[in-house]
């Protein structure tokens, strides 16, 4: 169980704070709720401490979010060129929000964006949205383990990015 004033990874929200936790009594079923909020966010989430439907984690360690900086590369990409397929694995990588994966979805992005613009194009509004959606599950769970801002942490990948392109 997670402690009030921690922050933890929760799902599509990505990293939450802990304001409380609360009895509540739901269908006659009394049972303690995490109440959070997502990460400089106003709106409050409550969901039962044992919610099974829902993955929640705590914050990687820094060794692990120096990791996934240094995984940075043009070969640490994924090659899918159905556009369907592509968008369905990638759905799939950030409803699981494994780190490793996401910094491989943000690159394999960046790195279509360059051949794009290269090409006197833009990318697909689609890529767009999944793109900014891993950004903010990513980089705030980056910016809490290593103590950086999260503004910091984009820089630092696209740095990163463009040293690999």
């Amino acid at each position: 169980m997670f402690q009030k004033g921690e922050y933890i990874m929760y799902s599509h929200y990505g990293v939450c704070y802990i304001d409380d936790i609360e009895e509540k009594t739901i269908d006659k079923e009394t049972k303690p709720f995490y109440i959070m909020h997502p990460f400089n966010e106003k709106s409050k989430i409550m969901t039962p401490v044992d919610n099974d439907k829902v993955r929640m984690r705590p914050i990687m360690p820094a060794d692990e979010a120096q990791e996934v900086l240094d995984s940075v590369s043009a070969d640490n990409i994924f090659n899918v060129t159905d556009r369907k397929k592509k968008d369905q694995l990638y759905t799939q990588i950030i409803k699981e929000g494994n780190p490793m994966q996401l910094i491989k979805v943000i690159t394999s992005i960046l790195i279509d964006e360059q051949e794009k613009i290269a090409a006197g194009k833009k990318i697909s509004t689609t890529d767009k949205r999944l793109l900014d959606r891993t950004e903010k599950l990513l980089y705030p769970e980056l910016s809490l383990a290593l103590g950086l801002e999260v503004e910091t942490i984009k820089e630092r990948v696209t740095s990163l990015f463009q040293e690999v392109v």
